[in-house]
């Protein structure tokens, strides 16, 4: 992009990173340095949708980076000198001078729809920056190009001899937005690629699906997001029953017709994705055909590929919670991440750890086991009932934390909060909260809850096992000091994947995964002989154990499909629609409570109501209850969740894409026919 109005950077001056978006008074001609498979003008046509005859080319260099091979990929990706230095070490000084710049093409007269989709495109593994650059011809069209633009392998490997005549630019660039593990030190060449991949790109293929999705959104009217799922904003408005996103141009529509991308037995209404989650065709044959191919050559995936595949699936996720990418790691599931957190934590004496009422059992009772083997350590319990407000949750978590610690003196920045006691002697250390409750499946006031604590010196703990997938997350701003989720729930992975996320200024608090693996480094006995492995958080979840590694090597077509059908704001507006419409549906209908509060702050994309015509919750009642809805749900081949609550039966029911209003009748009819049986004293047999 030319700058008439701005002076060019010097040399000397760092790159300017820009954001993907482009702000509202930038030009609508853009230029772009391309240096990999877009140096084939059939590949950009492709990804511009259109024959870019309007466009024109100039052969030029880009001093100050170096091209490399993406491991497992056909594309390269460019690196500057301090990314050159982490990659390569010492190796960086051996490098020749005519490796340490790229030569490329400058594209002019990009349009901002064409920027869009070349964002989308290129993914959030890149980046895109201005740079300067030089020159080395004049502009070309397509029809009037030289051999050295025609054909890239033509061009000389050194730069000329006669830089006087070279020109300067500035031009946008993708570059490394990724980790460095997944870069080879090999240079990439387009030779190789000519020769080899170049045939492949330029027809029809998984690499354009997000691109082509785009286009369409563009088409339609909408905004794409850079590297991103496309933002909302085209998809529909409420309709007469209160559903938004049903429809989306370009996008299959939501509701029972979408129910082909699922394998559910024929006439299945599953309001329980909340449970386990419901895994889409797509995701399910990518496994598939990962399984064959580990098969194929076990010790070659598991030894030399798995941990960069692993890397991906992270990079696929992070942008969805707004974290950076060493900053998460992969584990099998909620329960697992929270272990690995209360696990490696060292309890002194007057540590008191706290937890609500409603935590998930599986957390709870980690809780009591980890008060059990640290006699130092108690547990408090918050005790709470719903509906209720936001407000109020805070209020008593305050009440807890100021019970027993002062507030912070001073910030606290990246040390490790040290809480002291109001008497001495007891101080609360941890307090896990949950973004989403499971029963009753609630939304509570985690990012109030996690300022509160750090106010009073007090780890947070997130199990957000239901968040990521069923409503938006950003931690940079949240800034828990723990953080862990689900992804085989609401993001529809493959069983069993979740993410953990640390901080880096908690890291070091993370000493091992859970279980220890190959790559903890103790402090009193370090490695001295064989594979020496300095400590680093990401590397504790590389290997700790042989595994089914497919589940989550494939979250990252997980994402993929995800962008297939919408992207993350059109699936959660309608998963939340759906919700609220669906409660108030059965709720008028039985006469009941729906679980919500005046302000609206309880539901996500599930939702609870109160259930009819059953006698109020006896303790050892509730399990023959269970097997007489569970056997009404095999009778109306549906599922949704049952639990009690203030000695109430409650179900909770889980909206997802492929739901529509009648499939709540459908369970609505199913209680009625457990209420039957109930009432007929089959609860007494």
């Amino acid at each position: 992009m030319r700058l008439p109005s701005r002076r060019l950077p010097s040399q000397t001056e760092q790159t300017l990173h820009l954001d993907l978006t482009m702000p509202s008074d930038s030009p609508e001609s853009f230029d772009l340095f391309c240096y990999g498979t877009l140096l084939v003008p059939a590949i950009l046509a492709r990804v511009l949708g259109r024959d870019a005859s309007d466009l024109k080319f100039q052969d030029a260099v880009l001093d100050g980076y170096t091209r490399h091979h993406v491991k497992g990929e056909d594309y390269p990706t460019i690196i500057d000198e301090q990314g050159l230095k982490k990659l390569l070490g010492a190796d960086a000084n051996e490098l020749s001078a005519d490796d340490r710049w790229t030569r490329g093409t400058v594209v002019s007269g990009l349009t901002r729809k064409d920027i869009e989709l070349l964002d989308v495109f290129e993914g959030s593994e890149y980046k895109r920056v201005q740079v300067l650059l030089h020159t080395l011809t004049n502009p070309r069209t397509l029809a009037d190009l030289p051999p050295v633009l025609a054909r890239p392998e033509q061009r000389a490997s050194a730069r000329s001899s006669d830089a006087s005549s070279w020109g300067k630019a500035s031009a946008w660039v993708y570059v490394w937005n990724a980790p460095l593990e997944r870069v080879e030190p090999a240079i990439w060449n387009i030779e190789a690629f000519l020769r080899d991949k170049a045939h492949v790109w330029t027809t029809l293929g998984d690499e354009y699906a997000d691109v082509d999705a785009a286009r369409s959104q563009i088409a339609a009217g909408g905004a794409v997001a850079g590297g991103a799922a496309v933002a909302g904003g085209a998809f529909s408005a409420a309709d007469a029953e209160g559903i938004v996103g049903k429809t989306m141009p370009g996008f299959p529509d939501f509701g029972h017709s979408i129910l082909k991308e699922w394998s559910f037995r024929p006439g299945y209404v599953n309001l329980n994705h909340g449970s386990y989650g419901s895994t889409p065709n797509d995701v399910r044959d990518a496994r598939k055909k990962l399984c064959d191919y580990i098969e194929s050559s076990p010790d070659i995936f598991i030894r030399l590929e798995v941990e960069d595949r692993i890397a991906k699936s992270r990079a696929a996720v992070a942008p969805i919670i707004n974290a950076d990418v060493d900053d998460v790691v992969l584990v099998p599931n909620a329960t697992h991440g929270v272990n690995t957190v209360i696990s490696n934590t060292d309890w002194v004496e007057g540590d008191i750890l706290v937890v609500y009422a409603t935590t998930y059992d599986a957390v709870s009772q980690t809780a009591k086991y980890t008060c059990d083997r640290n006699p130092q350590l108690r547990l408090e319990v918050i005790e709470l009932t719903f509906p209720t407000t936001h407000a109020e949750i805070v209020a008593k978590t305050e009440a807890v934390f100021k019970k027993y610690n002062q507030k912070a003196k001073a910030p606290r920045g990246d040390s490790v909060p040290k809480p002291v006691a109001v008497d001495g002697k007891e101080r609360v250390r941890m307090v896990v909260i949950d973004s989403i409750a499971s029963n009753p499946g609630v939304v509570y006031p985690w990012e109030q809850v996690v300022s509160l604590a750090r106010e009073y010196d007090v780890l947070s703990l997130v199990d957000a096992a239901h968040s990521i997938g069923q409503h938006h997350v950003d931690l940079k701003k949240a800034d828990p000091d723990f953080w862990v989720s689900n992804c085989h729930k609401w993001l529809m992975s493959q069983r069993s994947t979740a993410i953990l996320y640390v901080p880096k200024r908690n890291q070091r608090l993370i000493r091992s995964s859970y279980p220890t693996g190959h790559y903890y480094e103790s402090e009193r006995y370090p490695t001295t002989t064989g594979h020496v492995h300095p400590w680093n958080f990401v590397n504790q979840f590389a290997w700790n154990g042989t595994l089914d590694f497919s589940p989550v090597v494939t979250v990252a077509d997980t994402v993929a499909f995800r962008k297939k059908i919408g992207g993350e704001d059109r699936i959660i507006a309608h998963n939340h629609s759906l919700a609220v419409a669906g409660g108030k549906r059965l709720a008028k209908r039985w006469g009941t409570t729906f679980m919500e509060n005046d302000a609206g702050e309880l539901t996500a994309a599930m939702v609870n109501i109160e259930l009819p015509n059953l006698p109020p919750a006896v303790p050892g009642e509730d399990g023959r209850l269970k097997t007489i809805v569970w056997e009404e749900f095999q009778n109306h081949n549906c599922w949704a969740a049952l639990y009690v609550h203030d000695g109430k039966y409650w179900t909770r029911l889980s909206a997802q894409v492929w739901n529509e209003l009648s499939d709540f009748d459908r369970v609505a009819e199913a209680y009625e026919a457990a209420a039957v049986r109930v009432q007929r004293g089959e609860l007494k047999q």
